[in-house]
């Protein structure tokens, strides 16, 4: 689906379509917001700051999946950390996931030929040892984190 149909479909799924939501949006008419998000019209255009908007009022993420399905990127929820008194290690985890791509990309690039060479198997060992590299440094500074049970 491209992202002007994910962007459409999003409007007209949600219950109320473009009634319910064009006031939330500040939009004055359900015409105009039915406008924007018409793949059909021209006089019209749903901006990016809208979309956002949209999205965060209806839960429906479809237009981020299809802008990321059409330049081969995916989006992942963010953990849910609750209230933590150590920033570094709120950054630790989020940076688990946001390098953990490292792999699927390297990984992409070493298949691409359907075959693996000596030094893409050695690269793809770098990107591994990282990672364990930073997992340990979590489970470390998990341990330190850990309060002294009450007896």
């Amino acid at each position: 689906m491209n992202i002007l149909d994910a962007v459409h479909n999003m409007v007209h799924d949600f219950p109320g379509g473009a009634n319910a939501l064009a006031p939330r949006m500040g939009i004055k008419s359900p015409a105009v917001l039915n406008s924007k998000v018409n793949p059909n019209t021209d006089t019209h255009h749903i901006t990016l700051l809208e979309t956002s908007k949209l999205m965060t009022l209806t839960g429906d993420y479809r237009p981020l999946h299809s802008l990321n399905a059409e330049h081969g990127k995916v989006a992942i929820d963010l953990p849910q950390i609750p209230e933590c008194r150590d920033l570094a290690l709120t950054e630790l985890v989020l940076g688990i996931g946001i390098g953990g791509g490292d792999v699927t990309s390297v990984f992409r690039e070493m298949m691409m030929d359907g075959r693996i060479t000596s030094g893409e198997a050695s690269d793809m060992s770098k990107v591994i040892h990282a990672l364990h590299m930073v997992l340990a440094e979590l489970d470390a500074q998990v341990h330190a984190c850990v309060e002294i049970e009450k007896a």
